[in-house]
């Protein structure tokens, strides 16, 4: 099998942060909490579970089907997107940037 590669061609890549639904009552520095009392953001988010997510564990993945697969139930169309980030989650999420990011 031979494999040609071009490396001309744009390689894209996907900062990805760390989410769990595991001890969402304890936020620590750089992490923020997406909850079930967030109504609208919370449903938006295509969320199953309240959960965390923290800008100090943070890793790019190359946007490739081996890390990034359309969900089943295509909400968005042919594109491997669960969900939004309502804006009304911004001041909180700016506070966990900027509390790693020294800003």
């Amino acid at each position: 099998m031979t494999k040609v590669f071009d490396d001309d061609a744009p390689h894209y890549v996907v900062e990805v942060i760390y989410g769990t639904s595991q001890k969402t009552d304890d936020l620590r520095s750089g992490e923020f909490l997406i909850a079930r009392v967030d109504h609208e953001a919370y449903r938006l988010a295509g969320l199953s579970f309240p959960a965390k997510f923290s800008f100090k564990s943070r890793v790019e993945l190359p946007f490739t089907h081996e890390w990034f697969k359309v969900p089943p139930g295509i909400t968005f169309g042919q594109i491997p997107k669960l969900g939004i980030l309502h804006p009304a989650l911004m001041p909180r999420v700016r506070a966990a940037w900027e509390a790693v990011s020294g800003k």
